[in-house]
C-alpha cells in the first residue's frame, strides 16, 4: 500500500483535513475515525502525507 495510516497518531475526533487535498479521491474517512486508503486509487503522490498535522499518514518511500 502506497500510504500507510498511523492510526495510533491520529487524534481520530475530528474530520481529517488531509482529504481535500487528494487528488484522486484516495482517502475516505467513517465518522471521525482514522482515514482510510482506497490502494487502487492511490497515487503515492505524498501531498496527504506531507499535509496532515500530525504525521499520521506516510508515504511508502518515508515521506511525512
Amino acid at each position: 500500500m502506497p500510504i500507510t495510516i498511523r492510526s495510533e497518531r491520529c487524534p481520530q475526533n475530528h474530520p481529517c483535513p488531509a482529504l481535500r487535498v487528494c487528488p484522486v479521491s484516495a482517502l475516505a474517512q467513517s465518522g471521525l475515525r482514522a482515514p482510510t486508503v482506497d490502494e487502487r486509487k492511490c497515487i503515492d503522490c505524498g501531498k496527504c502525507a506531507r499535509y496532515c498535522p500530525t504525521g499520521a499518514l506516510q508515504s511508502s518511500d518515508g515521506r511525512a
